[in-house]
């Protein structure tokens, strides 16, 4: 039987909430024999620090090696701009299958206050988007 994801991206946000999204791509990248991109990315009011690109990618090292190493394949990459945008975007430029993301479970005021990132990337993704909510 032919894999079904063979590239999935899965963009973590250093919160307790990517745990689930890290440990479910882990598990759908074995099963399949993919490899997991962990995406960062840094919004555009935030990139005027110049170390944050470098100490987003050693964190992404991090996590990488604790979830991912010596299980499955895993590449990562660091974006700046607006979160769903840059999402859709790599996973374009990165040829994923699918996109896995955890999402804060907003709901009411505060999602149409503060909007979901989550929901944005479901809307426009050309792709498959799997989203898992802790909890």
């Amino acid at each position: 039987m032919e894999a079904l994801f063979r590239k999935i991206l899965c963009p973590v946000d250093f919160s307790r909430i990517s745990i689930p999204a890290l440990e479910l791509a882990r598990k759908l990248a074995k099963q399949n024999g993919a490899s997991v991109i962990l995406l960062c990315v840094i919004p555009a009011a935030s990139a005027c620090e110049p170390d944050l690109p470098r100490f987003a990618e050693d964190n992404l090292r991090a996590v990488a090696h604790k979830w991912l190493a010596n299980e499955v394949r895993y590449d990562f990459a660091v974006r700046i701009g607006e979160p769903a945008t840059a999402i859709l975007a790599a996973a374009e430029e990165l040829g994923a299958d699918v996109i896995l993301m955890a999402t804060h479970g907003r709901t009411g005021e505060d999602r149409a206050r503060l909007g979901s990132v989550t929901e944005q990337v479901v809307r426009h993704s050309t792709r498959p988007v799997v989203t898992i909510r802790p909890g």
